[in-house]
């Protein structure tokens, strides 16, 4: 046995009717073993981490699964570190999970638009414990305290009448619990809204999908409450173009911090579970915009101001330092025989 033949195959295998990701060490001669962790696999002088197409992970405009999973990305960097020479092949067929895009500068699908409700069926998600468990924690706990208290202050001054505090904290409390509950829905109907629009190689669909449903319900919440503090009404230019600004202000500084947690699932850096409860916890930053629904404008700067540096800095972190091996095509032959072999595989 040549111990510098080791061969690390990810692949999938079926598990009661469901796709698993599958890791085996193979070594020429000997039966192909299947790894729980990087550390279980033989000594050798390099390593060939071949990696078969996923379909336990899926990206943006996907659904049908992506070249590499999370798990392959970390299982990867193990590898890399523990052995002298290595290498990363994509076995064939495997799909890429990045937007190569047309030539040309601008992109745009509006029908993506018109298909909005059949892409909410298609990535529709039963909400779970996790869901209800911050439907009743952050829902109708903190972020429902932290509204009562803001409605209490301009009442109590006399800014703003009883009657419009209690429709605009039924009208924040409907939309949260929606969001909260189900979130894991919305978030995946914004991965396939990003193919919407592309300009030059930033896809923006998401983006601008979001842009325009948060302008409508902020001009929503300042109409019920009418104007706060800094605040002119909001059915003037001036209020309105304040919105247009809040709003980008808002998006530009947290706007980076659902695609840092989508690069940390990525880069196999934290599970799924712990990316949902990153989302959940990242929604508190929504929690900014009452100060400039209240007219606290200047607050509501700093606030924004902070979150930036956060966001984009966690963003650069994870794009720059936890980028993929480059695209090698691993021995079509080679690829076949070890598929074949690991195919009937059982639990280690």
């Amino acid at each position: 046995m040549s111990q510098a033949e080791l061969v690390v195959l990810a692949r999938d295998l079926d598990e009661n009717g469901k796709p698993v990701r599958a890791y085996f060490a193979c070594v020429e001669g000997f039966a192909p073993r299947r790894l729980s962790s990087p550390l279980e696999a033989p000594e050798a002088a390099s390593v060939l981490f071949m990696i078969a197409p996923t379909k336990t992970y899926s990206e943006g405009m996907g659904g049908g699964g992506a070249e590499r999973s999370p798990e392959d990305r970390s299982f990867w960097r193990a590898l890399e570190a523990r052995y002298a020479k290595s290498a990363c092949a994509l076995a064939h067929g495997a799909k890429g999970d990045e937007r190569s895009g047309p030539a040309a500068f601008f992109e745009f699908h509006p029908d993506m638009l018109r298909r909005v409700p059949e892409l909410l069926r298609e990535q529709w998600t039963v909400p779970n414990r996790q869901d209800y468990m911050y439907l009743a924690t952050k829902t109708f706990g903190l972020n429902l305290v932290v509204r009562v208290i803001f409605m209490i202050m301009p009442v109590r001054t006399g800014g703003l009448a009883l009657a419009r505090a209690a429709a605009a904290l039924t009208w924040y409390q409907l939309q949260d619990t929606i969001f909260t509950v189900f979130g894991q829905t919305y978030m995946k109907f914004l991965g396939r809204m990003t193919g919407m629009l592309r300009v030059g190689p930033v896809w923006l669909g998401d983006f601008s999908f979001v842009y325009v449903q948060l302008c409508f319900f902020e001009f929503l919440n300042r109409l019920v409450l009418g104007p706060l503090g800094q605040n002119p009404l909001v059915y003037t230019w001036h209020g309105m173009g304040l919105i247009f600004f809040n709003i980008i202000q808002g998006m530009v500084s947290g706007g980076p911090l659902i695609p840092a947690i989508n690069k940390m699932r990525r880069a196999g850096m934290i599970s799924h579970s712990t990316m949902m409860h990153l989302y959940q916890l990242s929604s508190l930053t929504m929690q900014f915009g009452l100060f400039a629904s209240f007219g606290y404008q200047k607050f509501y700067a700093l606030l924004t101001g902070g979150t930036l540096v956060l966001s984009w800095g966690s963003y650069a972190v994870f794009s720059m330092f936890y980028q993929d091996p480059p695209r090698l095509t691993a021995d079509t032959a080679q690829a076949d025989r070890l598929l074949a072999a690991t195919a009937l595989a059982g639990a280690p």
